[in-house]
């Protein structure tokens, strides 16, 4: 019997609508202070719940994602949408914010690929432009972060670092998840 392909399994994850949940709280209230809104790229966008919230606040999305099934949910709320691995995707323009909600995982098999993301990302960050960067805590992940990025893109300049708890029920369940993530912003200076 063949195993699904990564993109196969997300795919039959977002059959469900909401898979993940409401976008965080702190994220909407930080974008909403960003004055005036213009791009927003939305690395690993799943379902589209942080790029819907971003559109509905005045920015003009881009949402890449490997599933097929999130990105035409994205797409149906008129955003425009990507269906590619977030390692392999070519920015092809400069963005007001990029932002990598839970993709990042900083594990040894998965910090060269992380690394040419990152380089990529400081390319085509606009001036002043936000990097926003939620991740799962644990295994002093916030400190790797942080001292990679002041040692390899120093453009990049650490703004905050704020604790999260997300409150969810994943489908075909009935008990609720807690997810603790690192919401990181970096700014480029």
């Amino acid at each position: 019997m063949a195993t699904k392909s990564k993109a196969e399994e997300w795919d039959a994850f977002y059959q469900s609508q909401g898979a993940f949940g409401a976008p965080y709280p702190e994220l909407v209230d930080f974008l909403k202070q960003i004055q005036p809104k213009t791009s927003l790229l939305d690395l690993g966008a799943g379902q589209g719940r942080d790029a819907i919230a971003a559109q509905q606040l005045g920015f003009e999305v881009t949402a890449v994602d490997i599933s097929n099934e999130g990105i035409q949910q994205i797409q149906a709320n008129g955003i425009r949408g990507v269906v590619d691995d977030i390692f392999n995707y070519t920015l092809d323009q400069n963005y007001q914010v990029i932002l990598l909600d839970a993709v990042i995982h900083c594990q040894p098999e998965d910090q060269e690929e992380e690394k040419k993301l990152f380089k990529a990302i400081e390319e085509h960050l606009n001036q002043e432009g936000y990097l926003l960067l939620l991740t799962h805590q644990w295994d002093m992940r916030e400190q790797y972060l942080q001292d990679l990025f002041a040692k390899h893109y120093p453009t990049l300049q650490l703004q905050f670092n704020n604790y999260i708890e997300h409150i969810f029920t994943p489908p075909q369940t009935e008990e609720e998840s807690i997810m603790e993530l690192s919401f990181m912003c970096f700014q480029k200076t």
